[in-house]
């Protein structure tokens, strides 16, 4: 136990450093050049119209309740 403890703040840095570098890595993979189209179009979805219904026949609608 006290070898843990007197490990704890090298430890503690070693998690820092851990972090920073997949933070890093990830950051890397995301911004590269080759991704800007994947993203370009990924940022078009929510401007894209959806599919148009087919007009519904309000003959076939089920009878409303006149109350």
């Amino acid at each position: 136990m006290d070898m843990l403890v007197a490990l704890y703040p090298t430890l503690k840095a070693l998690w820092v450093v851990c972090f920073l570098l997949v933070f890093l890595a990830m950051l890397w993979l995301v911004m590269r050049p080759s991704r800007k189209r994947d993203f370009e179009r990924a940022g078009l979805i929510p401007l894209l119209d959806d599919r148009p219904e087919a007009p519904r026949d309000p003959s076939s609608a089920p009878p409303r309740d006149p109350a």
